[in-house]
């Protein structure tokens, strides 16, 4: 930490051409950090580095990397265990700025990983050729940084958002079948428990790829043979989910309002509220989450009852599982390792690292039947004692080929399964025990609750763990069905619903502590609160009341409400000890319990990093970064209903000057998400200047000047206050607030950073994108018309402009990157794409091509060709019923109803 050193190093060693930042992972999480030594460690050395680089003589600038593991959330905020080192990727934010040429890039490592497989990641991305600078590794997937919108820029999902976030209860329909664009949250109506049922407000909901068919319109018959549902609006959503008990109906025993619980086996999980018998229910894991619950139930019954159950799997059992990347072979995996077995999976190549990371010694290709020969030779003919199918067709036909002899073979596949006679035929000594999960409870009723409360044990002593997943907020559903439909998910893909409002109303039976209460922006805070109802304020500051400040604490206490002013430093542990302790945990002597944290103290103290001191650097850090862990380690016994952190977009988009700011900020963004992964209420609000108050109101006229340059606009205090009173409800960790003029904005920002994380505002038409939802719709319902009364020299230019955007929308790309001659499939297109690129095809153009003409390498340029043909010679054909033939089961494994 002493940049003399570095100055000496840099000079002994002049062709250095990159350097690796390790000082941000900790080798050991368990405990609680030396803040103070972690700060230096880290923030100190890299200002002391950067500084001695900037005198250092370079024919080329070395490239910068800033190291940390599990410090940022990727996936689930449980990652974040090194929640301290978030401050280095504020600061790395602020260098990408000051300092372009050192390309610092920050990549924070799995921390769940062996070191080995972190350090193979660590240097596949040294290695690599990439303009991106903010990357993170989960179970070997390589992740990298976006900014986008909160709640969508399109009309439709502001839509969603309005109804998913408000206080009327929600249920996910579907409007017409073809499309994942055709589902949206609509109004539901609650429903009472009859006798054996319990209500449950739903917080979480596994997606699987059933529910993708179904929107997909790909189980229609078997929904109406077997359910009776006829048309689209009939159909539900959701087979899982995790929640908490709301109402209990007669001869229910086990459960209470206010259980922690899981349900499985539904038809209609993705609700605000679900009704259902609670012989489908299960306990909750005790150190769980809902998003994490929500990965287990169907799974892991499905395993359990196919490996324990029937298989009667034991110790030294070779164990072959197809599609073990997915749900049920995750959960799978788990239950073989756990009972001592030998396991062979299958996966798509692109999953191999994460499955190695398992411990997984045999691992073969799900998309070949090379996986028979593999398995013959890895065992010395001997061949496996059980298989754990999901795949059909020749996979089948293979598996029992490597079943050893009085093998056990279960299948959990839905599609061309084999017939007991078939199989006996084949193999006359195994064992073949198909099985659907829902059949089997309805002949069983107390199934899942002994398969539940026997799989509670195992979860609750961390036997076996919850499932790798990816986490979309109910306002993404359609990217969430997009992101499975994929098949770009390892485990599960879940969907977190939005808290109720009404969960967090402000309270006048509860006191609210804001730091910094007697500043400009905190007094704004303490005023909207008192407006929502609170009664009880305790307003935190090292200095005493300004004239100002007790001139509006007079007002209002005038309007009934109790304002206590406590001088105390939130940096100091002993002060904010002492602070909490005064306050008591339930009503007492007139004294109401702490519901709620608004942490929004703050200082600055700006320097460019090549400038400033390391006592600058501690300044402005200590009210933030010291003040937000203390009053996290001193509140995580109480029951709040909101921890806020009055973030900056310095640490979101770095600013110049404030590389101390910036780190500061980091800190806080990075203790929101460790609070979440732990249970506890944790938002940090990564604010814009603000107009009036806070501390860009004492701004200079030449600084304001520069800030209207930079496109960035002033908070309104009262746009302020509600977007604090909106995100305050919300499920989300961090949230940057600010208006911002983005064609203005980018032009200061290197362009690095505007082809990588703000690409999604590259373009001036991202502010605008809501306007354009009407006319791109009616454009939609006249297409065929103007291509067929076009000038017959137009036709194509039409065609291939309408092709180009829709694909590149189902592709998940922009217009501009779509090549039109290169093939669909070399572009991302798969099967189900495949099926969803059929049916806009029927649907907007009147037009069919088969699933294997799409799928087969077609391009763009082809696809307008083949449309143009069939339009001018009106020769549409009819719906090929036989769409899902090519669709690959690999593609399929999350289907086990």
């Amino acid at each position: 930490t002493c940049a003399e050193h570095y100055e000496q190093l840099l000079a002994d060693c002049p062709e250095i051409s990159g350097i690796l930042h390790l000082w941000g992972r900790d080798e050991d999480s368990s405990g609680s950090p030396d803040l103070a030594k972690a700060t230096e460690l880290s923030c100190g050395s890299v200002l002391h580095l950067v500084q001695a680089l900037g005198k250092a003589s370079f024919e080329r600038q070395p490239d910068l990397w800033l190291v940390t593991q599990g410090t940022q959330n990727v996936t689930d905020p449980t990652e974040v265990i090194q929640p301290h080192y978030g401050m280095l990727w504020g600061l790395g934010r602020t260098i990408a700025l000051e300092q372009a040429h050192l390309n610092c890039r920050r990549i924070d490592l799995d921390p769940q990983a062996p070191v080995k497989s972190s350090l193979t990641k660590l240097v596949e991305e040294l290695l690599a050729s990439t303009e991106e600078d903010q990357i993170a590794i989960r179970q070997g997937t390589r992740y990298v940084a976006r900014l986008g919108q909160c709640f969508g820029s399109a009309q439709h999902k502001q839509g969603q958002r309005k109804a998913a976030e408000s206080n009327i209860p929600v249920q996910l329909k579907l409007e017409e079948y073809g499309s994942i664009d055709n589902i949206g949250w609509k109004p539901m109506a609650r429903r009472s428990p009859g006798a054996g049922e319990v209500e449950i407000e739903v917080k979480a909901v596994g997606l699987n790829f059933r529910d993708v068919l179904n929107a997909l319109g790909m189980l229609q018959e078997y929904y109406a043979e077997h359910l009776g549902i006829t048309r689209a609006d009939q159909l539900t959503f959701g087979f899982e989910c995790a929640g908490t008990v709301v109402a209990v109906g007669d001869g229910v025993t086990k459960w209470k309002i206010g259980d922690r619980v899981m349900a499985t086996l539904l038809n209609d999980g993705f609700s605000s509220f679900l009704t259902v018998p609670a012989s489908r229910v299960m306990p909750q894991p005790e150190t769980m989450s809902a998003t994490q619950a929500a990965t287990l139930p169907l799974t892991f019954l499905t395993a359990y009852y196919g490996l324990q159950e029937l298989a009667k799997i034991q110790p030294g059992d070779r164990v072959l599982i197809h599609s073990a990347a997915g749900g049920v072979g995750q959960a799978a995996v788990q239950i073989a390792q756990a009972a001592g077995a030998e396991v062979f999976a299958t996966a798509s190549p692109g999953k191999w690292d994460f499955l190695k990371s398992l411990g997984i010694k045999h691992i073969m290709n799900s998309r070949t039947l090379d996986f028979a020969t593999q398995i013959m030779t890895d065992t010395g003919g001997k061949g496996v004692d059980i298989v754990l199918n999901s795949l059909n067709g020749d996979f089948i036909d293979k598996s029992l080929e490597v079943l050893a002899t009085n093998g056990r073979f279960v299948e959990i596949g839905k599609i061309c399964i084999w017939s007991m006679d078939e199989v006996a035929e084949k193999r006359p000594d195994a064992a073949y025990f198909p099985f659907d999960l829902g059949e089997v409870a309805d002949a069983q009723p107390d199934i899942v609750t002994q398969l539940g409360d026997r799989l509670a044990v195992d979860w609750n002593n961390g036997t076996l763990n919850a499932l790798p997943h990816k986490i979309f907020a109910s306002s993404e559903i359609q990217e969430a069905f997009r992101y499975m439909q994929q098949a770009k998910h390892i485990g599960k893909v879940v969907i977190s619903m939005p808290v109720r409002k009404g969960e967090v109303a402000i309270a006048s039976d509860a006191t609210y502590l804001i730091t910094g209460g007697l500043g400009a922006l905190g007094l704004e805070v303490a005023q909207w609160l008192v407006g929502q109802g609170a009664r009880s304020l305790m307003l935190t500051s090292r200095r005493s009341p300004s004239e100002t400040a007790q001139e509006k604490i007079a007002q209002l206490e005038a309007t009934g409400a109790s304002v206590q002013v406590v001088s105390a430093d939130i940096s100091d542990e002993k002060d904010v000890s002492n602070l909490m302790q005064s306050l008591p945990q339930k009503e007492a002597d007139g004294l109401l319990p702490l519901k709620g944290i608004i942490h929004a103290a703050g200082v600055l103290d700006d320097a460019l990093l090549q400038n400033m001191s390391w006592q600058q650097f501690t300044k402005v850090l200590a009210p933030k970064a010291n003040g937000t862990w203390y009053l996290h380690q001193h509140s995580q016994h109480l029951s709040l209903d909101f921890f806020v952190c009055f973030s900056s977009i310095a640490s979101m988009l770095g600013s110049a000057g404030q590389g101390n700011y910036a780190a500061a900020n980091g800190f806080m963004d990075a203790m929101a998400n460790y609070r979440q992964g732990l249970g506890l209420p944790g938002l940090t609000l990564n604010w814009g200047p603000w107009g009036q108050v806070g501390m860009a109101a004492n701004l200079t006229e030449e600084h304001q000047h520069r800030l209207e340059a930079s496109g960035l606009k002033a908070i309104a205090p009262e746009d302020g206050m509600q977007a604090l009173g909106e995100l305050l409800s919300g499920s989300s960790g961090q949230v940057g607030v600010f208006p911002v003029k983005w064609s203005a904005f980018l032009q200061q920002v290197p362009e690095r950073s505007q082809v990588s994380f703000l690409e999604n505002f590259s373009s001036s038409l991202a502010v605008d994108v809501a306007l354009e939802v009407e006319e791109d719709e009616e454009k939609g319902d006249r297409l065929l018309d103007e291509i067929q009364a076009a000038p017959a020299e137009e036709r194509d230019g039409l065609l291939l402009l309408h092709l180009s955007e829709k694909i590149s929308h189902l592709l998940g790309m922009k217009d501009g990157q779509i090549d039109r001659e290169k093939p669909l499939t070399m572009m991302g297109l798969d099967s189900l794409m495949a099926v969803e690129l059929r049916n806009l095809l029927q649907r907007e153009l009147e037009v069919d091509i088969a699933i294997p003409q799409l799928i087969e390498g077609i391009t763009v340029l082809e696809i307008k060709d083949v449309v143009s043909q069939k339009i001018l010679l009106d020769q549409i054909s009819s719906v090929d019923d036989s769409a899902t033939e090519d669709i690959h089961e690999d593609d399929m494994e999350e289907i086990t109803l």
